[in-house]
């Protein structure tokens, strides 16, 4: 690991999931954009941990989180059959977004090595389904606590 890839004491949540033959090319190493498909999976699964999610249609109320920047660096190829760690740490929270961090690891038995690195900025908007638009709103006040209790406490789910 460079040390430029300084892992941080803890973080909020970690994931884990196996590298399944679709999520890879034919020399079964996994293709490039499955790492933020696996790091989404990691962040839906940390909004259920905290009791929301993160796509809600409740009749005509349709909230989300879309994209607002993400990043990775590469280190190492994950391949197929891989059990994968994603630890999620939370950055930055701000009135509608927040902006985490994430690092991917490799199998523990084959030394849980760092395989990826990066970020992702989401926001929280307020849908119309009718007239296709979204609108930023701000992140509802009970995630909001429990995303801050997290930050506080440094808690490790």
């Amino acid at each position: 690991m460079k040390p430029d890839h300084v892992l941080p004491d803890q973080f909020h949540f970690s994931y884990r999931r196996q590298v399944e033959f679709a999520d890879t090319d034919l020399a079964g190493i996994m293709h490039f954009s499955n790492f933020f498909r696996f790091v989404e999976c990691a962040e839906h699964a940390f909004f259920r941990s905290l009791g929301f999610q993160a796509y809600t249609v409740a009749g005509s109320d349709h909230q989300g989180w879309p994209r607002l920047a993400v990043a990775c660096e590469y280190l190492k190829p994950a391949r197929f059959q891989d059990l994968l760690e994603v630890s999620l740490r939370i950055e930055e929270i701000r009135t509608s977004s927040l902006t985490y961090g994430f690092w991917v690891f490799g199998p523990a038995e084959a030394g849980r090595a760092l395989l990826a690195t990066g970020s992702f900025s989401i926001i929280h908007v307020q849908v119309d389904p009718q007239a296709r638009e979204l609108r930023k709103t701000p992140i509802p006040a009970g995630l909001r606590a429990q995303l801050e209790s997290a930050v506080a406490t440094n808690r490790i789910s």
